[in-house]
C-alpha cells in the first residue's frame, strides 16, 4: 500500500501560502531575504512542525500506522481477544535424582524452587518419582517474566526447596520462552487476524491467530493439513526452534479451549524443516565512489542480515533481491553471487542463513 498523508505539513507550501495572503491583504511582495520574510518561514516551520504532529494522530486511526497506546486502543475493541500480550515466562525442563530406589512415591511438591544465579523457577503442578525409579522430568518456570538471556542445558544444578533422598538435579533442556512484552509490528499483525477467530470452522486463519495468542515467541505460524481433521501447526521463533515445553503449552491452550479447535480435529504443533545456505558474493565499486571500503561493507552486511532474518515458511530466496539490496548500497556498482542458489520455497520449510560472506573486487567506472 503507498504511503499516504492525511494533511500537508510540508514547510515550503506553508511558507509560500503565507506570502501569498501577505500579498493579497497588504499588496507587499516579500523577498525571501528580507526580516518579514525571514519571521513568516519561522512561523512555517513551527506549523510545519504542528501539522505532522496532527498528520501522525489522524493516521493513528489507521491499524497500519497505529503504535503504542492507540495500538492497545484499537486491540481493546475485541475486548481480551484484542489485548497485547504480556512478557512471556522461560520454562525448562529439570531431572530430579534420589540417592536410590525406595518403597514410596517420592514427592516433589507444587512450587518447588531452583536457582540458576539470580533467577528463580519453580514447578507449577506436583511430580512424583515412582517406587523402584530414580528420577522424574518436571516442567519448570521462571518467577519473573521477560528474556533472561542463554541458559544451557546442565547450568541449574541448585535446589532451594529439597525433597526426600534429594541425590541432584539438572535441567536437561535449554531455558527457552522467556520474551518481553508483545512489540507493536507483531500486535499489529495479530489484530488483523482477529476478525478469523471467531469462526468456528477452524480455519487456517483462525487457527494462526490462536496459536499467536496462546504464545508471544510465535512469529510465523503454518497450517497443514495432510488428511481430513488432522492440523499440523508449524510454530518457529524468528529463525529458531520453539522448545517441546513451549509447543506443549500451545498444544494444551488450544485442545482445552472450546471455542478455539473443530471438536474432531486432532491437533499436532511441529518445527519447520530449515533450508540452510549462506551468502557469499563478490561486489565491486565506482571508482568515482568517496564512500570507504569499511562503510560499504558495514552497511551491506547489516541490509544482508536483515534480508535473512525476513523469511517466512514457505517463502523462496531470489537472487534479484540480493542483487537489489547490494545495489542499493551507496557505491556498488555491481556484484557477482557465488551462493545461494535460488531456492523455491515449500511449505512449511524455512530459508534459514549460516554465514554471509563479502569480498571486494575493485572498482570500476559506470
Amino acid at each position: 500500500m503507498k504511503e499516504f498523508n492525511l494533511i500537508d505539513s510540508n514547510p515550503e507550501t506553508i511558507l509560500a501560502d503565507a506570502l501569498r495572503f501577505h500579498e493579497e491583504i497588504t499588496g507587499e511582495r516579500l523577498e525571501l531575504c528580507t526580516k518579514e520574510a525571514y519571521l513568516y518561514s519561522t512561523v512555517a516551520a513551527l506549523l510545519s512542525n504542528i501539522k505532522a504532529n496532527m498528520n501522525d494522530v489522524a493516521k493513528q486511526n489507521f491499524l497500519k500506522y497505529s503504535r503504542e497506546e492507540r495500538l492497545d486502543l484499537k486491540g481493546n475493541f475485541y475486548g481480551e481477544r484484542g489485548a497485547r500480550l504480556k512478557a512471556n515466562k522461560a520454562r525448562t525442563t529439570i531431572r530430579c535424582h534420589i540417592s536410590s530406589v525406595v518403597a514410596k512415591d517420592v514427592v516433589i511438591a507444587k512450587g518447588t524452587r531452583f536457582l540458576y544465579k539470580n533467577y528463580m523457577f519453580y514447578t507449577e503442578q506436583e511430580y512424583k518419582i515412582r517406587s523402584g525409579e530414580t528420577y522424574v522430568d518436571v516442567i519448570v518456570v521462571a518467577e519473573i517474566a521477560g528474556n533472561l538471556g542463554k541458559i544451557l542445558a546442565g547450568e541449574i544444578k541448585e535446589i532451594v526447596d529439597r525433597y526426600e533422598y534429594m541425590k541432584e538435579i539438572t535441567n536437561i533442556t535449554d531455558v527457552t520462552g522467556g520474551r518481553e512484552e508483545e512489540e507493536d509490528e507483531e500486535y499489529r499483525n495479530r489484530l488483523e487476524l482477529i476478525p478469523e477467530s471467531f469462526t468456528t470452522g477452524g480455519s487456517e486463519g483462525s487457527y494462526e491467530y490462536w496459536v499467536k495468542k496462546s504464545s508471544n515467541l510465535v512469529t510465523d505460524v503454518f497450517i497443514n493439513s495432510p488428511k481430513p481433521n488432522y492440523i499440523d501447526i508449524y510454530v518457529v521463533n524468528g529463525l529458531e526452534h520453539i522448545s517441546q515445553e513451549e509447543k506443549t503449552k500451545i498444544k494444551n491452550y488450544i485442545v482445552e479451549n472450546k471455542n478455539i479447535k473443530v471438536l474432531n480435529d486432532q491437533i499436532e504443533i511441529k518445527d519447520p524443516i530449515f533450508h540452510n545456505y549462506n551468502i557469499d558474493l563478490d561486489y565491486w565499486v565506482y571508482d568515482s565512489s568517496l564512500v570507504s571500503k569499511s562503510e560499504i561493507e558495514k552497511e551491506l552486511t547489516n541490509s544482508l542480515e536483515q534480508y535473512t532474518k525476513s523469511f517466512k515458511m514457505g517463502e523462496s530466496i531470489n537472487l534479484q533481491d540480493i542483487i537489489d539490496i547490494s545495489k542499493n548500497v551507496d557505491g556498488i556498482r555491481r556484484v557477482e553471487i557465488k551462493s545461494p542458489q535460488t531456492y523455491k520455497g515449500q511449505k512449511f520449510h524455512l530459508a534459514k542463513c549460516g554465514t554471509i560472506s563479502i569480498s571486494y573486487k575493485g572498482a570500476e567506472s559506470r
